[in-house]
């Protein structure tokens, strides 16, 4: 595994970060801290979590994770989130997280959760959300202050314009890669590290991978190798955030980690014009199919679908 430092933080971050979302049976906790525990001796030092994540147990298999992560030589670093902005709900939520997670401070905690626009900002500002994240950080609680978002590039400019986060946690993959690198690269100009989740789009680009395939570049890229070396080729990118289900897919990653060459600026050009390709050959009734399904995924926007798949905006709504 290889490491990064992460702006605005003190933390060497691992190119590969572990999204505790998608345990394959949360309900079986030895199972999912084998897998927990198999990334960190892997290497991975950065997990994701955040409170309802998996039936309400991923904080649980965490903290299980952590207490033997604690006598382990590589120095790990935890996220959660809660989507409360009034001050007595998100302390609440924060001080129930440390006690899950066996921890008496948090590297990254927000309130902040979801980010969809600026005009969804401006309410997290009207409300207090980013007041409570800065006192606890403050109290000592929580140590870096971060955001999560899916915003476009004018958009998220304007936010990290506006408050010097610590940490963006932010949507990015293939797919809304043109919508949004403009702002990873302010993000990163401002001095504000990017951790860039969703890099699977959800579990779309292999849903469809007859389509996808298109931006498997290189010879024996599985579409998984494909979508992860396109992020990690990104100079904006700190880490992959990859949502994990069990030890299989920690290894799957792992060796796309392993198999990965950075791209040239002009390999990187060729995944986008081979997947407009690719995208160009279907006809409307389909690319409105797959249209609607990436849409029903959560904090997926409907303008960015609509450019990708080139159909009529007004046309694809989320059930």
């Amino acid at each position: 595994m290889q490491y990064r430092s992460l702006a605005g933080t003190d933390i060497q971050i691992s190119r590969i970060g572990f999204g505790a979302q998608r345990f394959e049976n949360p309900q079986n906790r030895d199972e999912c801290v084998e897998t927990v525990l198999h990334a960190y001796n892997n290497g991975i030092n950065f997990y994701d979590t955040a409170m309802q994540y998996c039936a309400d147990q991923s904080e649980f298999i965490l903290g299980d994770a952590i207490t033997e992560m604690k006598k382990g030589p590589i120095p790990f670093h935890i996220s959660s989130k809660c989507y409360y902005g009034d001050s007595g709900k998100f302390r609440e939520i924060l001080e129930r997280s440390l006690q899950r997670m066996n921890l008496e401070q948090i590297d990254f905690f927000t309130n902040l959760w979801g980010v969809k626009s600026y005009e969804d900002w401006l309410e997290c500002v009207r409300f207090g959300a980013v007041d409570q994240i800065v006192k606890a950080r403050e109290e000592g609680l929580i140590k870096h202050v971060s955001i999560t978002t899916h915003m476009p590039s004018d958009d998220l400019r304007k936010v990290l314009s506006e408050y010097k986060f610590d940490i963006n946690i932010v949507g990015y993959n293939v797919l809304n890669a043109p919508w949004r690198t403009e702002g990873m690269k302010s993000s990163q100009e401002l001095g504000v590290g990017n951790i860039a989740m969703n890099p699977l789009g959800t579990g779309i680009i292999p849903q469809y991978e007859d389509v996808f395939k298109a931006i498997c570049i290189r010879e024996n890229q599985n579409i998984v190798d494909g979508a992860i070396h396109y992020m990690l080729s990104s100079p904006y990118v700190d880490s992959v955030l990859v949502g994990l289900r069990n030890k299989s897919d920690v290894q799957d990653a792992l060796n796309s980690f392993e198999s990965f060459k950075p791209y040239t600026e002009e390999e990187s050009k060729l995944v986008h014009t081979r997947l407009k390709e690719s995208i160009a050959k279907l006809d409307y009734d389909t690319r409105h199919k797959i249209a609607m399904d990436i849409c029903q995924k959560m904090y997926i926007n409907r303008e960015e679908v609509a450019a990708l798949m080139d159909v009529y905006v007004l046309s694809i709504w989320r059930n």
